[in-house]
Parts: C-alpha cells; structure tokens; sequence
C-alpha cells in the first residue's frame, strides 16, 4: 500500500509559500538546488521543479527482488520522483522538497528562515526494510505477539502419526518486510540577538516483522516472523547564550521508547501437551521492554588570552525500565518459581562530562587538550534468584544466587600540539590515554595509552601529502579468573574487548595535480594488533590473538572542460584475524592442549568507481555514466594442534559476493519550463554463501531446526526510467 498523507502536508507548506512568492515577484533563480539522494533529480540552474518519471524493471531468472529492493521501494510505476521549491527574499528563505511521493521509501521536508527571528525546519522520512520474499511459516498471529501453529500439526507429530517434514508443505508464503517512519520538527526562536531557544521533537516507528528465533533446546529450535510495533519518541530543548567572547547553553533531552508487543508466545511445533521430560506446548519471552532517558545539560565556553579558548559540557541523565517480568516457564509440568519482585526496577544515573582547552599562544603553534569521562552508574536492585529452570524441562539450583548489575566509567584525555613554522608542512603530535572502570568482568580496569605522529604537505599548488602513526598498548589489571572458573570457561579465555593487545597503525594519502584539468590521487594503510600469545605461566591464550588490516586505494579526475569530466577510481581492503579455541568437555578432555584448535579467518574486497560526465556537448542535451564495482570474499582456515586428537578438520569454502552497478542517464531540454529524458540502471549481484544458499536450506524442515527460508539469492535487474522535468 502506498501512503500519501504527507503530502497533504506537504501542500499546506507549500500554499503559503508559493503565495510569499507571487507577492515577492517569485522565487530566486541565484542557485541550484542542495543536492539530495534522488538519482534522477534534475539538474537545474533554478531551484524549482517537479520531476515525474515511470520506472520498470525486468528481473533475470529466479532473481532475488526483496534484496534489490532492500532499503528502497523500486516497484514498477509512476511517481512525483523529485519536487523542489525555494523561495529567498533579503528577510527570509523558504524551502519544500518531496521525494519518491507515494512509495514506502517517499520523503518530505520543508524549512522556513525568518533572518534573525526564527528558523523551522520539518521533515517526514520512510525507510524500508525488505529482508526476504521467499519466507513461509507454519505459524500464523492469532494476537500481537501470540504466534500458533495447528493444533493438528502438533498432535500429529507428538503422536508421531506425521513429521515436521511433512508438515512444511502446509507453511503459507509471505514477504518479510520491516517499515521505519521518521518525523522530526526542529526550531529556533531568536528572543535576543544574544539568546536562542531551541526546540527539536523527533518521532520514530517501526512496523511489519523480522527474524527472529526461539528454542526448547538443541534439538528443538524455531525461526520466527516476530512482530515489531514500537515507538520512540526524543524531545530536546536548550537555551543557549553568546556574545562575541563566550557562549552558555542550558538543556534538556528526553528520550521515550515504547513497544505495544512487550511478549512474544510461540507454539512449540513438537508437541500438543506439557511433559516435564520433553519440554513445554509453547515458549514465552520479553521483548524490548518500555524505557525512558531524561537528561539535564549545561555547556559553556571562554575565549582567552593568547588566542586561547575554553569550553565545557556536563550532563545527567537517568534511564529507567520498569516492565513487568515473565515466570521461568510455560511448562505446567513443572513447580512454579517464585520471583524476586513483578517488575524489572531497572534504573541508571549517567554521568557525562567533556572539557577542552585550545590555544595558539605564537604563531606556527597550535595546542588542544581534552577530557571526556562517561559514568555509567547501575543501580537496579540485585533481582535474587535460588532456582532457575533448563530448556524448560528441569528446575535446577542457581549457583550466582542473583543477577550481577553491570557498571563502568570511562574516561579519556586528549593532548595535541603542531607545528607550521616549516614552509608547506604541518608537524602533529598527540597522546591519549583511556580508563575503564567495569564491575563484573574478567578485567576490573583496563588502561590503552596511545601516541600520534603526523606530518601534511600543502601549499604546493600540484602536490598534497599526510601520513599518520600510532601506536597503541592496552593493558588490563585485576583479572578474576575465578568468574571464568565460575562459567565453566577456560581461565585463560581473554574477551576480546577488554584484553591486552598492542596496536600499529599507518595511514597516508597523497594528491597529485599536474594540471589544472587533472588531478591523481591514492591512499594507503595498514594496521596490525597483536594480544599476548601466552599467559605469564606459559599457557596458551584462547580468543583473539591478531587482528590485521591493509587497504589502498588509487584514483584519477580530469576535466579537460566545463562540459566534461571523468573520474575513475580503485581500492583493495584485506582484514585479517587468528583465533585460538580447545574443543573440551567437563573432566580429563579440559586441560587436554591436543584439543586445541584455531581459525584464520579472512575478508577481502575490491571496489571499482568510474563516471564520466556529458554536459551540453550536444545542444540540449546532459549525459552522465557511472559504473559501480565491488567484490568481496571471505575465507575460514581451521587448524589442529600438531599432536592433535581431534578428528580431521573439513574446511568450510568461502563466501563470495559480486555486485555490479552501471547507470545512463540522459536529459534533454526542450524549453524553458520543459525537459524529458531516460535512464538505464543495470545491476548483477552474485553470491555464495554456504550456510544461506538454496542447495544449503532446501527446506523448511531443518534437522532439529524450523527456518523461515530465508535465503541468500542472487538477482539480475534491467531497470528503463521515463521522465519529464516541469521548471518554473
């Protein structure tokens, strides 16, 4: 369905506008319109027009149209693609753009700028999700957030008078769609020349399903079409105070979500009845819960002696959640467990502050100091737990005796200075140091100090140069290995997020204008992180222990005149990783290092950008190519220890990606109100991906899994575009 409601909105702005412009003589014909995301927007020296087109793609067998689609609505048909209007006087500015009116990706905006006095700007904004239209579900919503399948089915497979084999083929088709809606108002109320109130409001709903997945255990695991009917809603406000050495500003931001499907229930598709041996008839879990962030800030800032300047910014906020909390189970067959307390009383006090010095106290130097902190204080009660329940078929004692709270604070401080006395260089050196401050994980602190060195070239008319280095180590402090004991985990298991490691960084880019018409230019960079690869015993580490990066890039514009230009551009990235794990049970197999195994994973990636531009070559007449490139491959080696008693590894082949864009756009001007033109859009998007391919996932019934169907499939589209052009 397409909605067109804004735009009765859209009309209302409009009216007063084009009224402001008929008394002011009409609109401004100063300057193009601000460029947008519209790939047919016309290409004017006025800022008014209205851009129509009709659209038709041809698919290539057994196209994949949902991924095409994506995060745009590409249906055949015709449309208002493109309208702006803009209206400029010496006291005011007026502005009303639509894009793609009536489809689920349309947009629509409109500002107002009274010079001095007030500015308005308004903007309702769709965004499409299409994961799949291959999906189908036994399953079927009986209520928000209550998915069933036939009591027949269920039946039918716990007596095993059928199998879910069977059953799939009575699974109804459906197109797996998700919509965003955006609408956001923003003001800005002059009251003095040296006071502002301002005044932002933003909306956000999301609507329609996407994937989902529950389970009764390992044998008995669901993919889900799980509704999603949620709202957020941020409102802010501030009054901000300047004059010509110092500025001030009080504010306040809130911010409300709330989703009307807060449980998702399912049936379980293996049995009709409770059993405390082979699990439940259904499942039950929260999903996210209704919460709020309201946050009171002040900021400020000084100019100072020495062409120095000070500013600073602190704010608190408190996040609160207080849904009411679902029992252990579904499964009647089991004693019932008391909980702690109905209702999460979670709540939070967050704490920001960021303070900066900038100076320039002689010529040629220049100094930046900084400071950030972020304290995230938790102070939701412990929720107490003695039981617990296990793939709802067995209440078993909880050895935590509660939930753990998770807090932390973090801080940073920035120190930079540079040096320009040289002729064409900038010299740059930095520091940083970051501080974490975390309550119940393995490292209670950790610290990364990192030192910057940079050097730029310009002011050479043909020539621009910059290279950066850093590196980086950080270490962590009061290990609690017990926790990991606690988990049954490795005690040398490391998370990757807080663990040692140490970092090199590169990064250098060069511009090359031999002539004004032609330019060159490439980049490159190359990091490598290293983790310890050995505890201070000697033992080996498990997780992460490298994580690489390479990538250049290599690029050429020329533009011989005002009519022609070409640009062509390539770039290679290559990220790398090693992992190191031990396949082990409980007992004799846990401390076994002939278990031990690794991965070596890899991704790579080649992107290719070229366009070449046309414009009044001919009479009338605008052509523009461009053609889009990109591949990318991903590898996983598995490796075994030398002694290994693990069995031989079979390895996995890669996963591999191509899409090709290539666009033809022609315009023709027939006078001066009036254009007509064409384009052709191409694209060829090729995949194989093991674990997603169609020859992978068959069918619905997967062992010991029920999938949606949702595949990775490639897709071929030739799409043709009419269009006429009004201008006013």
């Amino acid at each position: 369905m397409r909605r067109t409601f804004p735009f009765v909105i859209f009309a209302l702005v409009l009216a007063p506008a084009a009224l402001s412009a008929q008394e002011t003589g009409g609109a401004s014909q100063s300057g193009p319109p601000t460029p947008t995301a519209t790939a047919t927007e016309a290409d004017q020296t006025t800022p008014n027009f209205a851009d129509f087109i009709g659209r038709g793609t041809i698919f290539g067998d057994n196209s994949d149209k949902a991924r095409f689609e994506r995060y745009r609505d590409l249906r055949d048909g015709g449309t208002l693609d493109a309208f702006r209007y803009t209206s400029d006087t010496m006291s005011r500015h007026i502005n009303v753009q639509a894009d793609h009116v009536g489809y689920r990706d349309q947009r629509y905006s409109a500002a107002y700028d009274d010079f001095g006095k007030l500015k308005v700007t308004f903007e309702w904004n769709q965004i499409p999700l299409f994961f799949s239209q291959d999906t189908a579900t036994l399953f079927s919503e009986v209520t928000p957030g209550v998915l069933r399948i036939s009591d027949a089915i269920q039946s039918g497979i716990q007596n095993k008078t059928t199998t879910i084999g069977a059953a799939v083929g009575q699974a109804q088709p459906f197109d797996l769609r998700l919509q965003r809606d955006i609408l956001s108002l923003r003001m800005t109320y002059t009251a003095t020349p040296n006071l502002d109130w301002n005044v932002a409001i933003k909306n956000t709903t999301k609507d329609g399903t996407q994937p989902w997945a529950g389970t009764f255990g390992f044998s008995d695991a669901v993919e889900l079409a799980v509704p999603v009917d949620t709202r957020t809603t941020d409102i802010g406000t501030s009054l901000e105070w300047r004059n010509d050495r110092a500025s001030a500003t009080l504010g306040y931001d809130g911010s409300f979500f709330r989703n009307n499907i807060g449980t998702l229930i399912w049936d379980n598709p293996l049995r009709i009845t409770d059993s405390s041996t082979a699990g439940p008839l259904q499942g039950r879990m929260s999903l996210w819960p209704n919460n709020n962030l309201n946050t009171a800030s002040a900021s400020g800032s000084i100019s100072l002696p020495a062409n120095s300047r000070a500013t600073g910014y602190l704010s608190i906020g408190a996040m609160t959640q207080n849904d009411a909390l679902i029992p252990f189970t579904t499964n009647s067959a089991l004693p019932t467990i008391p909980l702690d307390r109905t209702t999460a009383d979670a709540k939070a006090i967050v704490t920001a502050q960021n303070y900066q010095f900038t100076s320039r106290p002689v010529e040629g130097w220049w100094f930046n100091v900084r400071y950030r902190s972020y304290d995230f204080d938790n102070r939701t009660p412990v929720f107490n737990v003695s039981q617990t329940v296990a793939y709802d078929t067995t209440v078993e004692a909880f050895a935590e005796g509660g939930t753990s709270p998770f807090s932390f604070t973090r801080r940073n401080l920035d120190a930079e200075a540079s040096y320009t006395g040289f002729r064409w260089t900038a010299l740059r050196a930095g520091y940083s140091r970051e501080q974490v401050d975390q309550t119940f994980r393995t490292f209670d602190t950790t610290v990364e100090n990192t030192a910057r060195l940079s050097a730029d070239v310009t002011g050479i008319s043909w020539l621009t140069l910059r290279g950066v280095y850093e590196h980086a180590k950080r270490t962590g402090s009061g290990l609690d290995e017990q926790a990991l004991d606690d988990l049954g985990e490795q005690v040398s298991l490391r998370q990757f997020d807080i663990s040692d490691r140490t970092t090199n960084r590169f990064s250098g880019i060069v511009l090359v204008m031999p002539f004004s018409s032609l330019s060159f230019n490439g980049t490159v960079s190359a990091g490598n992180e290293d983790r310890p690869p050995t505890m201070p015993s000697g033992q080996e580490t498990f997780g992460l222990r490298s994580n690489d990066s390479r990538s250049y890039s290599i690029g050429m514009d020329y533009v011989p005149r005002d009519q022609v230009s070409f640009g062509i551009s390539y770039e290679f990235e290559k990220y790398t990783a090693d992992q190191l794990s031990r396949q082990a049970n409980p007992g004799v197999q846990f401390n076994d290092p002939t278990r031990d195994w690794t991965t070596d994973g890899a991704d790579r990636a080649h992107t290719l950008f070229a366009s070449l531009d046309l414009l009044k070559v001919w009479p009338k007449t605008d052509v523009r190519f461009g053609y889009d490139f990109s591949r990318a491959e991903t590898t996983y080696i598995y490796g075994l220890a030398a002694n290994t008693t693990l069995p031989p590894v079979v390895q996995l082949p890669p996963v591999q990606n191509e899409l090709q864009r290539g666009t033809a756009d022609l315009r023709y001007t027939i006078s001066r109100h009036f254009q007509a033109g064409g384009a052709y859009w191409f694209e060829k998007y090729t995949v194989d991906n093991f674990a997603q391919n169609p020859s992978t996932l068959s069918t619905l019934a997967q062992p010991s899994f029920l999938i949606l169907g949702y595949l990775t499939r490639p897709y071929t589209a030739n799409t043709i575009i009419g269009r006429v052009t009004y201008l006013w």
